[in-house]
C-alpha cells in the first residue's frame, strides 16, 4: 500500500514537473549510469535490475530514462536527473 502511494506521489509530482526528453536521446550502457543515479533508483525500488538506459541532454541538466525488472517479475520504467531526483517511475503493464 506505501509503495503505491509512494509511486502515485511520484507519479503526480512528474507530472507537473513535465519535463520531456525527446530529441536527444542516446542509449547508453547500464554501467555508464553515474552511481548516484542507480543508487537512487535502488532506494525507491529496492533489488531492482536496471537493463536499459538512455540519456537525454535536451535539459539543462541531463536526464536518464532506465528499465529494469524486480525478482517479482515486474518491469519499470524509470526517469530520474543526473543529481539523482526522481521525475517518474512507472509500472510497466
Amino acid at each position: 500500500m506505501k509503495n503505491s502511494i509512494r509511486s502515485t506521489l511520484i507519479t503526480l509530482t512528474a507530472a507537473t514537473m513535465l519535463v520531456a526528453c525527446n530529441e536527444e536521446e542516446n542509449d547508453i550502457p547500464v554501467t555508464d549510469v553515474p552511481a548516484n543515479v542507480v543508487s537512487a533508483v535502488q532506494s525507491a525500488l529496492p533489488g531492482i535490475v536496471l537493463e536499459e538506459a538512455e540519456k537525454c541532454s535536451k535539459h539543462d541538466e541531463p536526464t536518464y530514462k532506465l528499465e529494469g525488472k524486480l525478482i517479482n517479475g515486474k518491469e519499470y520504467d524509470i526517469k530520474i536527473t543526473e543529481s539523482g531526483t526522481i521525475i517518474k517511475i512507472e509500472l510497466d503493464d
